[in-house]
């Protein structure tokens, strides 16, 4: 990974693997915007789980279920690579 700092919301939610936890724990040391965004996320996540969950309307289930199937997904962006 190019940009450590991207990798704050996986570490926030422990979905890092070993090398990329131990390189972003050493990052934290030094990075208070990174440790701030870390604990923000971390809280964030906390929140969610304490939530109860909500069943959607029978009508709004079906209209999503019906209008999901007319939305053509988007090709994958092609970037050219110059050397």
């Amino acid at each position: 990974m190019n940009d450590v700092h991207a990798l704050s919301g996986a570490y926030a939610v422990d979905a890092l693997d070993d090398i990329e936890r131990a390189q972003f724990e050493r990052h934290l040391n030094d990075c208070a915007e990174c440790r701030y965004e870390v604990d923000s996320l971390r809280a964030g996540a906390t929140m969610l789980a304490e939530l109860e969950p909500v069943a959607p309307s029978a009508a709004l289930r079906s209209r999503i279920l019906t209008e999901i199937a007319t939305v053509r997904p988007l090709p994958p962006q092609v970037v050219e690579v110059r050397p």
